[in-house]
């Protein structure tokens, strides 16, 4: 595969069609990959009703810029994504809505993806699951752009151009694969699965600014001032995780990808355009508290390593000042670990997975991740 990535220096978004547009020249310009009538679905990164200021998905004048590029160059716009939660047409619209995706098609000819339908295909090539429903709009495209958002992620500790087609499997079916694939690396493999399958034409990062810490939606924002771009995103994920201060092997995603020699082993292997990764690393980047894990550095027997696992991992914790009872930690835990008998969220250590959903889809925020203190202390120790 290709493995160039381009990387631009973008401050603000009120400058990102320049600076996505200089991104896109240096890879080939949107000609190479959009051609006149072509049937263009746009998949952002809308994982949940989060205000575009919030850095939780992509941002709106981003999402437009794309769709001024696209049908400069004749293509049809769609805008598609599965967020949390039901894929029906409310959830759609209210999200579609608090995100800004009404302002990012307006002034343009793109229209925003209604159609709920999906159907199970299969991709017999995959190392974790065969096969895999996905939305409708994205099977019917010609040309598929991700616009992923530079974030950290509890689970996955980074999220990305790979991560953000977990969006094309509808609704609830993301509950069942977080259930059946409990294990983080399980899990990570599915999403290369996924992305092999689905092969987006492009991805076109939103790197102005993202998240760190407790991402994909409870972190801090971070500027970054950044617009990457490839048709690879198995290589932009290794750059941007890279620019971020991950290595190779602390990204499941990014490590399963050069595995399978989706990308070279090195990110100083990729043929990076425009600004080198040096140039733009920011070390000090904020890791989720679940990405430090003890058991990373010690090697024990399988019976030990499980109850450790049970001990020493990073788990959700309710912070009940914030929380409202909604209910929606609940509805959306795919194991059914969280009860509400009580009128306030419960979590059942022996049930959760840690998959962190419910941190992910709180609208207040009330989810925190919490480290125990004797991680913590080995980890610190044993670097």
């Amino acid at each position: 595969m290709n493995n160039t990535v381009s990387i631009v220096r973008c401050g603000s978004y009120d400058k990102c069609r320049e600076g996505i547009n200089e991104a896109l020249r240096l890879i080939g310009g949107i000609e190479k990959y959009v051609k006149k009538g072509d049937k263009v679905v746009i998949k952002p990164n809308l994982v949940s009703k989060k205000r575009p200021d919030s850095a939780v998905t992509t941002n709106p004048d981003f999402v437009h810029a794309v769709i001024c590029a696209v049908e400069e160059a004749g293509g049809i716009v769609t805008i598609a994504e599965s967020p949390g939660g039901p894929y029906n047409q409310a959830m759609l619209k209210s999200v579609y809505h608090a995100c800004g995706m009404d302002k990012a098609i307006s002034g343009t000819n793109a229209v925003l993806n209604f159609d709920t339908g999906f159907t199970e295909v299969e991709h017999k090539e995959g190392h974790t699951i065969k096969r895999m429903p996905i939305i409708n709009p994205i099977l019917e495209a010609d040309v598929i752009i991700s616009l992923p958002k530079l974030k950290t992620h509890a689970m996955t500790s980074y999220t990305g151009a790979v991560k953000n087609l977990f969006g094309t499997i509808p609704g609830t079916y993301k509950a069942e694969m977080h259930f059946r694939l409990d294990d983080r690396e399980a899990f990570s493999s599915m999403l290369v699965d996924l992305c092999e399958r689905v092969r987006p034409t492009l991805s076109i990062m939103d790197a102005i600014v993202g998240m760190e810490g407790d991402g994909p939606t409870s972190g801090q924002d971070r500027h970054i001032g950044l617009v990457m771009a490839s048709s690879n995103p198995y290589a932009l994920d290794m750059a941007a995780s890279s620019v971020i201060g991950y290595g190779v092997s602390d990204v499941d995603t990014v490590r399963i990808a050069a595995e399978r020699w989706h990308t070279p082993e090195s990110p100083d292997m990729l043929d990076i355009r425009g600004r080198s990764i040096e140039s733009v690393a920011i070390p000090d980047f904020i890791k989720p508290e679940s990405h430090f894990n003890l058991l990373k550095l010690i090697h024990l027997p399988p019976a030990l390593n499980a109850f450790l696992v049970n001990k020493l991992s990073s788990r959700p914790v309710i912070e009940y000042d914030k929380c409202i009872s909604c209910g929606e930690c609940a509805r959306c835990c795919p194991p059914q670990a969280i009860n509400m008998d009580m009128g306030k969220p419960e979590i059942d250590k022996g049930e959760c997975i840690r998959c962190f959903c419910c941190q992910e889809l709180c609208p207040k925020s009330a989810v925190k991740i919490k480290r125990p203190l004797l991680n913590r202390f080995m980890v610190k120790f044993l670097k």
